[in-house]
């Protein structure tokens, strides 16, 4: 009997988060039939061992290597043949079942593509869960400061996406950390694409799913902990990957209309934040220029 709900995790490095995040995954998990897997990018430290010995029931991949984000949740997806996937990051608790309330939610609707629920830190307090397109227009009022201008696009540049108003409603991006998909919709639009390797690769298959006719809706009523960055490892490295995957997300989703000009206005905010680094700097706008 295949699964309902296939739940993926991507590790790397994260031995105690992991084992706190497939510990609530049993623990609040009722009334729906899932599985686990768990897909380890070349964990340093017992992951792997920790999951042989505590959760023998999960599905571990080990991999030789780092593949990123995308690649290594692709390896699950092609190998489920669940009805829906859960996307969690290693750095989430659940805090109810909120498996069983995205799985009813996704049922009353075919149209539902995607969903997630509200994200909190351990203060309880709402953190980001949702976002929208950057579109060449919204990075450029958001760069110059043109909200005044354009104030539809100022808003959607000043939503921080924390849902404190507990609202259900229709969203462009649920962030990867929490991101529950039909997987007919992604047999349809296919998975993530592999170019990425970390950051917005989410917003790319979504961006797909949108594209196809299918909402992405945010739910309030599933409840989730997120210890942002704290999966995350150098700063300047995870700012570097951030630029570069903006940009490769702005031309797979736009194409390269402004793309010189979207280029400039990614690079120019984060040059003297890199500064700090000159080595990572060097290459990061070195890619950048050839893309």
């Amino acid at each position: 009997m295949q699964p309902d709900v296939s739940v993926i995790l991507v590790s790397y490095n994260t031995e105690a988060l992991t084992k706190d995040c497939l510990n609530s995954l049993y623990e609040k998990t009722q009334g729906v039939n899932f599985d686990v897997w768990v897909v380890d990018n070349n964990s340093k430290d017992n992951t792997c061992e920790m999951i042989k010995k505590d959760f023998p029931q999960v599905k571990l991949i080990e991999n030789k290597e780092n593949k990123g984000f995308g690649a290594a949740n692709n390896q699950a997806l092609r190998e489920t043949k669940s009805k829906y996937v859960f996307l969690l990051n290693t750095d989430t608790v659940l805090i109810n079942n909120a498996i069983k309330i995205l799985y009813d939610f996704m049922e009353s609707d075919e149209k539902i593509g995607a969903c997630g629920g509200n994200m909190f830190n351990k203060d309880d307090k709402h953190v980001h869960a949702y976002g929208h397109f950057k579109t060449f227009k919204r990075k450029f009022v958001n760069t110059f400061k043109l909200g005044w201008a354009f104030p539809y696009e100022h808003k959607l540049n000043t939503d921080k996406g924390e849902n404190t108003e507990n609202l259900q409603k229709e969203v462009d991006i649920i962030v990867g950390a929490n991101l529950f998909m039909r997987k007919s919709v992604l047999d349809e639009v296919g998975i993530f694409d592999e170019d990425f390797f970390l950051y917005d690769e989410e917003t790319e298959l979504q961006f797909r799913i949108k594209q196809a006719g299918y909402k992405i809706i945010i739910n309030p009523e599933s409840k989730i902990y997120h210890l942002e960055g704290k999966s995350s490892g150098n700063r300047a490295v995870s700012r570097s990957f951030k630029m570069e995957s903006e940009i490769l997300c702005y031309i797979k989703c736009y194409g390269r209309k402004n793309l010189w000009l979207y280029k400039l206005i990614c690079c120019l905010p984060n040059s003297l934040r890199l500064l700090s680094n000159p080595k990572i700097i060097g290459k990061t706008f070195l890619k950048i220029i050839k893309m």
